[in-house]
C-alpha cells in the first residue's frame, strides 16, 4: 500500500471511530450501553462535524489532487480526538480550520470552474465554519445544529446538481434554485429554526421539490442494478426531506423537543444517511482505491433505514418513547449491515448482477 493510500485510509478509519463514538453516545442517552461522557455530550459535533464533515472533506481532498489538502480531513479528526479527550474548545477550533480548509478547497474550484454546484458547494462547506465559529464563541450544539446540517444539505445538493448535469436545467430553474438558497441562508441568519420555523421550513421544502424534479435519479430509477438503487436511495432521502420540513413546521423546535428531535434525524438520517447509501458504492473505490461492488443484499440495510427514520418520527411525534431505542437499534444494524455488504463485495472479481 502505497503512502498516499495509507493516509486516505488512515482518515476514513478516523471517520468510523467518529461515527462509532457518536453512535454509541446516542444508545447511551437512552440507557442502552455504556459510552465515554464525552461521546454523550457531544453525539451532534461527532457525528455531524467528526463523521460527515472527514468524508466530504477527504472526497473534496482526492477530487483536488493536491496532497496538502488532505490537511483538511486531518484537521477534522483532530477535532474527533480533541472531544474524545473532553476538551471541546480544541475541537471546536479543529472544526473551525477544517471549515475553512473545505472551503478553500472549494472555493478554488469555484474559481476554477464557475458553475451553479461549485457555488453552492462553497456555501455549504462557509456553514461549516460558521456554525463551529458560533460554537468556539459559547453557543450550544444545539443552537447550531441546524447551520451544521445546512452544511451537509448544501453539499449534498451540489453533488447532485454535479452528477445529474445530464438533466440539463433551465436558465429559470437555475435562478429559482439560487433563490431558494439564498431564502435557506436568509432563515438561518434570521435564528431559525429557533426564532420561528416558517421561512426555514418552507427554503427545506422547495429545495427538496427543486432537487426531486431535476434529479436524474428519476430516469436512471427505471435501470436495474446500482443505478436503480442509487435511485430509490436518492429519492425517499428527498421524500424525508419534505417530511422535516413539515415536522418543523407542526412542531417548531422552540416550542417542541420532540419535534426538533425529529427534525434533526429525520434531516440526518433520513436524507443525510441515505444520500450517503446512495453513493457509496460510486465513492469509495475512488476514495479508498477499493474495489467495492453493487450487490442487490444492499436494499436490505436501505430498507432498514427507512423503517428506523419511520419509528423515529412516529416515536418523537405520537410520544412513544418506547421506540426509540427501536429506531436506534434497527439504524445501527443497517449501518453495520451495509458496511459488512460492501466489504464482502471488495473480495468478489466481477461485480453482482
Amino acid at each position: 500500500m502505497t503512502p498516499a493510500a495509507s493516509l486516505r485510509v488512515g482518515l476514513m478509519g478516523g471517520a468510523v471511530l467518529s461515527l462509532v463514538l457518536g453512535l454509541s453516545g446516542g444508545f447511551a442517552r437512552f440507557g442502552l450501553t455504556p459510552a465515554p461522557a464525552t461521546a454523550i455530550e457531544f453525539h451532534g459535533a461527532l457525528m455531524i462535524c467528526g463523521f460527515f464533515g472527514t468524508l466530504v472533506s477527504l472526497e473534496r481532498a482526492v477530487a483536488s489532487g493536491r496532497s496538502a489538502a488532505f490537511a483538511v480531513p486531518a484537521a477534522a479528526i483532530l477535532g474527533v480526538l480533541s472531544l474524545l479527550m473532553d476538551q471541546p474548545a480544541f475541537g471546536a477550533s479543529a472544526f473551525f480550520l477544517a471549515g475553512i480548509g473545505l472551503t478553500t478547497l472549494t472555493a478554488i474550484a469555484a474559481f476554477q470552474l464557475p458553475t451553479l454546484f461549485t457555488t453552492i458547494m462553497t456555501l455549504g462547506a462557509a456553514l461549516w465554519v460558521v456554525g463551529s465559529g458560533l460554537w468556539l464563541a459559547g453557543q450550544s450544539i444545539s443552537d447550531i445544529t441546524y447551520i451544521w446540517l445546512c452544511f451537509l444539505l448544501l453539499t449534498i445538493a451540489s453533488e447532485r446538481i454535479e452528477l445529474s448535469r445530464l438533466m440539463e436545467s433551465s436558465p429559470g430553474a437555475r435562478v429559482l434554485l439560487g433563490g431558494i438558497v439564498l431564502v435557506l441562508l436568509a432563515a438561518l441568519a434570521l435564528g431559525q429554526p429557533w426564532n420561528g420555523s416558517l421561512l426555514f421550513s418552507l427554503a427545506i421544502a422547495a429545495l427538496a421539490v427543486w432537487l426531486f424534479a431535476h434529479d436524474i435519479g428519476r430516469r436512471t430509477i427505471r435501470i436495474a442494478g446500482l443505478p436503480r438503487f442509487s435511485a430509490a436511495c436518492l429519492l425517499s432521502g428527498y421524500g424525508w426531506l419534505l417530511v422535516a420540513a413539515a415536522v418543523l413546521a407542526l412542531w417548531p423546535p422552540d416550542v417542541s423537543s420532540a419535534g426538533h428531535d425529529a427534525a434533526v434525524h429525520t434531516i440526518a438520517l433520513g436524507f443525510v444517511l441515505s444520500m450517503v447509501f446512495a453513493h457509496a458504492p460510486i465513492i469509495l473505490p475512488a476514495v479508498a482505491r477499493a474495489p467495492i461492488h453493487y450487490t442487490p443484499a444492499l436494499y436490505l440495510p436501505a430498507a432498514m433505514l427507512q423503517l428506523a427514520v419511520v419509528l423515529r418520527v412516529v416515536g418523537d411525534i405520537a410520544d412513544r418513547p418506547d421506540v426509540l431505542p427501536v429506531s436506534a437499534w434497527v439504524t445501527v444494524a443497517s449501518i453495520l449491515i451495509y458496511a459488512l455488504l460492501l466489504i464482502s463485495t471488495a473480495w468478489k472479481k466481477q461485480p453482482s448482477r
